[in-house]
């Protein structure tokens, strides 16, 4: 029950942002353009400055156990590479292909993998948790602008390597993870006085972005994507944790090192998904439902695979 509980309460204030989002402008409290310029400062600066502080703050200066960096990267890299071979069989429009892939690859390890770790084994379950974030968030971002790139509805005049290049440079969030990289590996700290307004800034990104999801949530447009967002659901929150517990359970994983796999490939889709679809050309209201759904649902999926987990004794 505790487990359970502990879920609703990490989805149950996603929702109400989400909501509050929703009926604000159904009210008229926002306008769309409050939105839409709303959701570029989450994008361009807010989410690049959380991903920054998340990584320089969590970074152990060391990379120790490679056999569960190894093991999170293949798995994250074989889902990346089978969506991106199936999803376009059934997905037939270019910026909803990126959308779904997205949203069945990413997770939202940023915002479920510390708490939770921390909640079953206390502080030393951020090490593990830790060197996964230094790893796995790069790695989702560089694989969102690629995959965002190549199935944008902006593309003009073909697809160019150069240019998805170009957008990985340029990215802010890609910005925001590298610097958190060197200056964790550069063991840099910055006075209180700056490090306050950096804290509070970014503090700020994921509930801003729940609230712009919310608000530009449309339930009558939600049918012509229900099945969409079924099959990114149920490989989400079911498949893929399915098939990576199974693996990582045989190849030895157990307690924390289990657990901090377990928050990455147990999570609904991560928020962010739906700002970068958004901002790169690809569909964002699907974007949104997927984590609407997948956020809605995880509760009952994650107290299940902690609980079965627990049972056997490999948590």
């Amino acid at each position: 029950m505790s487990d359970l509980l502990f879920s609703l309460n990490a989805v149950a204030p996603l929702f109400i942002l989400m909501s509050l989002g929703y009926i604000a402008r159904q009210v008229n409290f926002v306008s769309d353009s409050f939105l839409s310029e709303t959701n570029k400062f989450v994008f361009r600066f807010s989410l690049p400055l959380m991903l920054f502080q998340n990584i320089q703050s969590n970074f152990q200066g060391s990379l120790s156990d490679f056999r569960l960096i190894y093991a999170a990267l293949g798995g994250v890299l074989a889902i990346i590479v089978l969506s991106c071979l199936l999803v376009p069989l059934f997905v037939k429009k270019q910026g909803q292909r990126g959308s779904v892939i997205q949203g069945i690859y990413r997770s939202n390890f940023i915002i479920y993998g510390v708490p939770l770790a921390t909640s079953m084994y206390g502080k030393e379950a951020l090490l593990p948790v830790s060197m996964l974030l230094t790893v796995i968030i790069p790695v989702y971002n560089i694989s969102a602008v690629c995959i965002l790139s190549y199935f944008s509805e902006k593309q003009q005049g073909g697809f160019s390597w150069r240019k998805v290049f170009l957008d990985i440079l340029k990215n802010p969030l890609i910005i925001g993870c590298f610097s958190g990289i060197a200056c964790g590996l550069l063991g840099v700290r910055f006075p209180l006085f700056i490090d306050k307004p950096m804290t509070d800034l970014a503090g700020i990104a994921a509930p801003l972005a729940l609230f712009v999801m919310g608000g530009e949530f449309r339930f009558r447009k939600l049918s012509d994507n229900l099945w969409k967002v079924f099959f990114a659901t149920f490989a989400r929150l079911i498949i893929i944790p399915a098939l990576a517990v199974l693996a990582f359970v045989y190849m030895g994983f157990r307690e924390m090192e289990l657990c901090a796999l377990l928050t990455l490939f147990a999570t609904p889709t991560a928020v962010v998904s739906f700002i970068m679809a958004e901002n790169m050309g690809c569909d964002g209201e699907l974007s949104g439902q997927i984590v609407v759904a997948t956020t809605l649902f995880s509760s009952l999926t994650i107290f299940f695979f902690v609980y079965f987990l627990r049972l056997q004794g490999f948590l």
